[in-house]
């Protein structure tokens, strides 16, 4: 069949502008939420907020209009035409236009959401779309094997039904694993992050397991033969796939780094998102004053490094002498640069250390970076630091500024100690 006559007697076809339609309806009424987040020029954030609100949508429309398909073959029997061209060249065929109808559910929101948020795409936002985009292919495969199985016109909306349900309330569950083997990923994508490939592999392996079973049994052989081959690859797949999720928690496992870093200057290096490099020259010059000031007040303020924490927001890592995480993005955005490398100037023994002494110590540096109002507004919300406690810490700390550089020193290691001192009497 010439590729035109196929597209124009094809289902999806007819149904393609009304599913178009309802998807950029929906974009744009329902998905700004997730397209909130702000991605820092990473596409797999952009990319994976589409994804986890239309992908049960897309397997649907594939699943279901390929099980049409397979009906219509059936009626005109053609799927029985095996001495001129091979089922799988058939199927091939039919399947064809509405596998790439499901694909542009996917990607013609992707394609807006990068554009609207000014996002170029990246690797990891591609291997996102291409795994659902087979995902895609697989469902639309076991579709087209079940209306060849059943011919009754209901199996249509129960196949595209079952396959929306199934993949969109895997993730109300109580239990894990069942949204782990659908291709919808928890939790929002962050900053650098990616699936592993065993999170990939997982939903993979299930569905396109699944569709070489369904298509095995298409092929020229004794139907015992392709009967128990079909089953043991489908048992084979399943198993493997739970294997690989069945400890998983509710967010599957992620691998950090992906994203484009720029980095600047030299002890300390200034690492952020590139996105936010035009910042990154003002952070150097600011975090080299800062640390300055700590320096001159006594502090071992020498980090080698310091790496905005929005490169590790989901799975942070604490900060070493040497290599110090601070949120730089944040600071720029709010004028609290200084104050937030202050606050990593401050290493207490244990934690968490005990308020008291603890809020007079991050006030005095504070206060030593000339950042005492940040902090003040930041115990503000807290709702036991009433205005007693505030005037209270204010004359304390006000006092030890009043001292010398010596005196102040001695002071700030003594509260120091005091604040793990008292957690362990506490504990």
């Amino acid at each position: 069949m010439k590729p035109l006559t196929l597209v124009r007697s094809s289902s999806a076809l007819r149904v393609a502008p009304v599913v178009l339609l309802l998807v950029f309806a929906y974009y744009a009424t329902d998905l700004g939420d997730d397209l909130r987040i702000d991605p820092l020029g990473y596409s797999a954030t952009v990319v994976d907020a589409v994804l986890r609100n239309l992908l049960p949508v897309a397997f649907a429309v594939a699943s279901g209009l390929a099980a049409w398909e397979a009906r219509k073959l059936g009626a005109s029997e053609i799927w029985r035409l095996g001495a001129v061209r091979s089922r799988y060249t058939v199927a091939a065929q039919q399947l064809a236009p509405v596998v790439v109808l499901a694909w542009l559910i996917l990607t013609l929101p992707a394609l807006c959401a990068l554009v609207q948020e000014q996002v170029v795409p990246d690797p990891p936002g591609l291997v996102l779309l291409a795994f659902a985009l087979v995902l895609c292919v697989a469902h639309a495969v076991v579709g087209f094997a079940a209306g060849t199985a059943i011919r009754h016109i209901a199996v249509v909306p129960v196949v595209a039904v079952t396959d929306f349900l199934a993949v969109g309330w895997s993730t109300g569950l109580s239990i894990p694993w069942p949204r782990h083997l659908t291709g919808l990923f928890a939790g929002k994508m962050m900053f650098g992050e990616l699936p592993t490939p065993a999170a990939l592999a997982a939903p993979l392996l299930l569905a396109v397991g699944t569709a070489g079973a369904m298509a095995l049994l298409w092929a020229p052989v004794s139907r015992l033969l392709r009967g128990a081959v079909a089953g043991v690859l489908a048992l084979a797949c399943a198993f493997g796939s739970f294997s690989l999720v069945g400890d998983w928690s509710y967010i599957g496992p992620r691998s950090t780094g992906h994203g484009a870093l720029a980095c600047a200057g030299q002890a300390p290096r200034i690492c952020l998102p590139e996105a936010r490099a035009e910042h990154i020259q003002v952070l150097t010059e600011e975090a080299g004053t800062t640390l300055e000031t700590l320096r001159r007040a006594g502090l071992t303020a020498e980090p080698a490094s310091i790496t905005d924490t929005s490169l590790n927001l989901r799975y942070p890592e604490p900060s070493t002498e040497e290599d110090w995480n601070v949120p730089l993005a944040v600071g720029a955005a709010t004028g609290t640069v200084r104050y937030q490398i202050a606050r990593e100037a401050v290493r207490f023994e244990c934690a968490p250390p005990a308020t008291g002494p603890a809020r007079q110590v991050y006030y005095w540096v504070s206060s030593k970076v000339g950042q005492a109002e940040t902090y003040l507004k930041r115990l503000s919300t807290e709702p036991d630091f009433t205005a007693r406690e505030r005037s209270r810490l204010q004359n304390r700390v006000g006092e030890v500024l009043r001292l010398s550089r010596a005196q102040q020193l001695d002071w700030y290691e003594a509260t120091v100690a005091e604040a793990c001192e008292e957690d362990r009497d506490a504990a």
